[in-house]
Formats: structure tokens, C-alpha cells, sequence
């Protein structure tokens, strides 16, 4: 099977070296590729782009402008080439051994023709949230669950696991993180299998780059960006 781990980066310039060699296990297998995507950085991440044109499996390209994560994703999607989608952060708050794990959990289950695997996020105390992230967190949960009135929960936890198939049919893709929640609804209402799995989302792994959820002003300003588009999800899914 070919996977494409898609990972959309934003001033990660400094992480791509670290990132590469902890997706060694990945990209060990030449049917495996990584696509990186130029989230409209403006460090020197494009250099550092440039440089990876040796590895085989992996393939770089570019957004002009920061749109958001979705975009980015959007973009990382339409150049790739396998047939089932992983995507990710770029910073290191997603352990790269999950998107191992996931691809396992894929393989145990790929008699199933319809699959959408995605991380659960556990023990987050231990691994260094505030209340103010866990507030958030909960609170984009308890607000899914009451327009869908479907079994959603931590819709932001990574990695996330599907076939391109999924997209066929997709007839939102929001620009921003709200991209998680669509891509989750959609495939609940066109009956997939549904896997969780536990993963650790340690906020202390976080090197360089920037984030949605950097201070409150920040999380403020996305949870009514977010309730916004849970709105036209909500609109288009019906």
C-alpha cells in the first residue's frame, strides 16, 4: 500500500532536519512518501526545501501565503500521489511514532472498506496542557456534539489516517483547522469505521515554529473562527 504522510509547515525551518530523521522508520519504505509543504513561512524554510531534493520519497512545495492549516493541507493532498492520506504537525507535539501506529492499525484492519483512523489524545496533565488548553479543547467537543449529535470527540488530535477515496465526495475543505472536524464528519456520515487510538500530544515537545493556540488571544480568535465553520459544516453535511 502507498502512504503519503502529508505535513503542511509554518516557520518550521528548524525543525525540518529533526523531523526527517525521526521519520526515518517511514521513509525507510520507497513506496512511502513525505510531503512537505511551505505553509507561507517566511523563515528559511524554502532553503532548506531545496535541500531535500536527494531524498527520493520526499517531495516539497510551496504556499505563497499563510492561509492556514486546511490550505496547506489542501495543497500537500493534490501533490501527492498515494493512495491513503496521513497528515500531521511539523513541530513535535505529535509523537512521528504514532503515524507508524496508525498505518499498523490501517493494515490490521484493510479488509474494511472504509477506514478513518485518528489519534486520541490522552493524559494531557501529564504531558503539560493548561487549563486553558483543556478548557478549549473540551469546550470545541461539547459544541460538535450538540449541533451533530454524533460521537465526536478531541477533533484536533493527530495523526489522522484515511484513504483518498474520502475526498471524493467532500464538499467543504475549510482553509483552517476546521478542516479536522470535516474530514471526521464526513466520513461518520458516509459510514466508516471509526478507530481512536491513544496518543500522547506532549506540549512540551514543541521546538520552533508557530501554533493556532499560542496564548488565549489566539484561542479566542480561532474558537469563533472555528464556530463559524462547524456552522457551514454542519450546513453542507445535511
Amino acid at each position: 500500500m502507498n502512504y503519503s504522510l502529508i505535513i503542511p509547515c509554518y516557520n518550521e525551518g528548524k525543525n525540518l532536519p529533526i523531523l526527517i530523521n525521526k521519520y526515518k522508520k517511514f521513509l525507510i519504505n520507497p513506496k512511502n512518501e513525505l510531503v512537505l509543504v511551505n505553509n507561507g513561512s517566511v523563515d528559511d524554510t524554502e532553503i532548506i526545501f531545496k535541500k531535500l531534493t536527494k531524498f527520493k520519497n520526499i517531495k516539497t512545495c510551496r504556499v505563497k501565503k499563510n492561509i492556514g492549516f486546511g490550505f496547506g493541507l489542501k495543497k500537500g493532498i493534490l501533490a501527492s500521489s498515494g493512495k491513503i492520506i496521513i497528515y500531521s504537525h511539523a513541530d513535535f507535539e505529535v509523537n512521528p511514532n504514532d503515524v507508524i501506529k496508525s498505518i499498523k492499525l490501517f493494515e490490521k484492519n484493510k479488509y474494511e472498506k472504509k477506514i478513518f483512523i485518528k489519534g486520541n489524545r490522552i493524559q494531557l496533565l501529564k504531558n503539560h496542557w493548561t487549563g486553558t488548553d483543556i478548557f478549549f479543547s473540551y469546550g470545541y467537543t461539547v459544541l460538535s456534539l450538540i449541533l451533530f449529535r454524533k460521537k465526536i470527540y478531541d477533533i484536533h488530535a493527530m495523526p489522522v489516517l484515511f484513504s483518498k477515496k474520502l475526498l471524493k465526495n467532500l464538499n467543504y475543505f475549510p482553509n483552517e483547522f476546521s478542516i479536522d472536524l470535516a474530514l471526521y464528519v464526513h466520513a461518520i456520515k458516509n459510514y466508516y469505521k471509526i478507530i481512536r487510538f491513544p496518543v500522547n500530544f506532549n506540549k512540551k515537545k514543541r521546538k520552533y515554529g508557530e501554533g493556532s493556540s499560542d496564548n488565549i488571544i489566539k484561542l479566542i480568535q480561532n474558537s469563533f473562527v472555528q464556530f463559524y465553520h462547524s456552522l457551514i459544516i454542519l450546513f453542507k453535511s445535511k
